[in-house]
């Protein structure tokens, strides 16, 4: 079992780091005019390198560090070979997500000036990146937050809201970068939706890992869920359909809730 202790020097860590690169990555482009990316991959990076962009980019590694600073001591089993049903329903939840922003954007938003070739390769980049970037943080969220809660929360549901609140505050630095400008009439709005959504993809995380085991499996599925928004924006720059995202994960969670789970938890794969 994972003493409350490790876990506190997990959070420090994780959040330390993170929060420490993201807001001194910020303030440093502030006082040099220099701008900053939140969305450069680790490929822009190598092109058009930067001390600033490197501090912000590094950032994300903040769970991962965490995950590494404690796992010795508590023995935290995380692989196991996920089978090929667990594999599908990971693969295709965040195409099922994405199936109404796209065709609402489709039909009411204006696609982008850019050839078919220069986004096919810009995603492949931007889900390469996100794996070996994003992808990481799963070691401390699943891999290490999520098995404390288990043992500890009455049952799926309570671990999967109180750990996605967490895992929503850790993202809050960059909700700040990207926001801030805009004032508290947006920025507000932002971290209350952005928080719900964080919780229902943090309750379908947790259930594929419960049912997988597979910390690379919960990997890939980070990814690709970034990376689905990310070809959206790419085609639909002005799209104001993202949202609509959002709201697919609760109907996700909904159907979880009554069809996958028994007692409070997940069943287990077959």
């Amino acid at each position: 079992m994972i003493r409350k202790s490790a876990l506190i020097v997990y959070l420090i860590i994780s959040f330390g780091w993170t929060w420490g690169c993201w807001i001194s990555a910020y303030r440093w482009s502030r006082s040099t005019d220099h701008f900053l990316r939140t969305d450069m991959t680790i490929f822009h990076l190598a092109g058009n390198f930067s001390i600033v962009q490197l501090l912000f980019a590094l950032g994300v590694f903040g769970p991962l560090l965490g995950f590494l600073a404690v796992r010795t001591r508590e023995g935290v089993i995380l692989f196991r070979r996920p089978g090929r049903a667990d594999i599908r329903f990971a693969l295709s939840i965040p195409i099922v997500i994405a199936i109404p922003m796209f065709v609402l954007s489709i039909l009411l938003s204006s696609l982008a000036d850019a050839t078919w070739q220069a986004v096919a390769l810009s995603v492949i980049g931007y889900f390469i990146s996100n794996v070996l970037t994003s992808g990481t943080e799963e070691f401390g969220w699943r891999g290490y937050l999520y098995p404390y809660l288990k043992t500890r929360e009455q049952d799926f549901w309570h671990a999967a809201w109180k750990g996605g609140f967490i895992w929503a505050l850790w993202h809050y630095p960059l909700l700040f970068i990207l926001y801030v400008d805009a004032g508290l009439a947006v920025l507000v709005p932002s971290l209350i939706g952005f928080t719900a959504s964080i919780v229902a993809m943090n309750y379908i995380t947790n259930f594929i890992f419960e049912r997988s085991g597979s910390i690379l499996l919960v990997m890939v599925l980070h990814a690709l869920n970034n990376t689905v928004s990310f070809t959206l924006i790419s085609l639909y720059p002005e799209t104001p359909f993202t949202i609509v995202s959002s709201l697919m994960a609760w109907a996700v969670v909904g159907y979880l809730e009554k069809t996958w789970t028994t007692g409070g938890w997940p069943r287990t794969s077959e």
